[in-house]
């Protein structure tokens, strides 16, 4: 590995979505590479989701029986009090967190004025405050050892007008401005901010929800049904962000963009 890439043996990493689909895939790549893991979720043996599946526990079984070093933080990152206990059980946990995906998301499909202002407030706070309120927690240490990983999970809609998808679209693009203006003001430090923006159709857990509940155009935002990329590969995707020079930074890049990324730095 280069010696400006970032090494992941031994890194401690914080993942929010962590129980199923893109979150859980990350995880046991990063895991794989070497990472310590916390993987937050909302819901757990005891607190099951009414339809979908993907407990905490199971989360952190999975990485364990790999031999992966895990703990599990059920958390709702719409409530500010729980991204707190986020942090604390890191930082009780192993002391630090070195690289940070944020992952976690709050569609609620429906018309503008089908979706109450409420809902409106939770998806920001989702998608952008309590990113943000973890990166203010996190970053201090970060900055303080030179080194360090921010990662946002974005989503295509974020770039398109979509049918009863507004709240989501428009508080995705938000995040990627966020994070643009993070490397803006805080590049350059040894700490690198980007989202990936899964701009095709990953079938996870909640997509497959979604698609039985609401049907095909609710599930593709009146798309169609096209070429799937795997949670797994989402997690490749998001460890090779991962590991980039802290230089690369601020970027807003989709599948094909990685693709031709991960092609141009393998001819080198």
């Amino acid at each position: 590995m280069a010696d400006d890439q970032f090494d992941l043996d031994g890194a401690v990493a914080v993942v929010t979505g962590g129980t199923r689909g893109i979150g859980r895939a990350t995880a046991l790549v990063l895991g794989r590479a070497g990472a310590d893991l916390v993987v937050v979720g909302r819901h757990t043996r005891e607190r099951p989701h009414p339809h979908s599946p993907g407990f905490v526990e199971d989360a952190v079984d999975e990485l364990t029986a790999a031999g992966i070093e895990a703990i599990g933080v059920a958390a709702d990152v719409s409530d500010q009090a729980q991204v707190a206990t986020i942090v604390e059980r890191t930082m009780e946990w192993r002391g630090r967190c070195d690289v940070l995906i944020n992952n976690a998301a709050y569609p609620a499909n429906g018309g503008l004025l089908e979706v109450p202002a409420r809902r409106w407030q939770t998806g920001f706070q989702v998608q952008v405050s309590s990113p943000l309120q973890l990166c203010q927690a996190f970053l201090p240490g970060m900055f303080e050892r030179g080194r360090g990983r921010v990662v946002n999970v974005s989503s295509g809609a974020s770039q398109a007008l979509l049918p009863a998808l507004a709240m989501y679209s428009v508080s995705k693009l938000a995040m990627e401005r966020w994070t643009e203006y993070m490397d803006f003001e805080l590049g350059g430090r040894g700490v690198s901010f980007n989202t990936l923006r899964v701009d095709q159709l990953v079938p996870t857990e909640g997509w497959r929800l979604t698609y039985e509940l609401r049907g095909e155009d609710a599930a593709t935002g009146g798309k169609g049904l096209s070429e799937f990329v795997s949670p797994e590969e989402c997690g490749e995707f998001l460890a090779w962000m991962v590991r980039q020079r802290p230089s690369w930074s601020g970027q807003t890049v989709g599948f094909a963009d990685l693709r031709q990324l991960q092609a141009a730095a393998a001819a080198r």
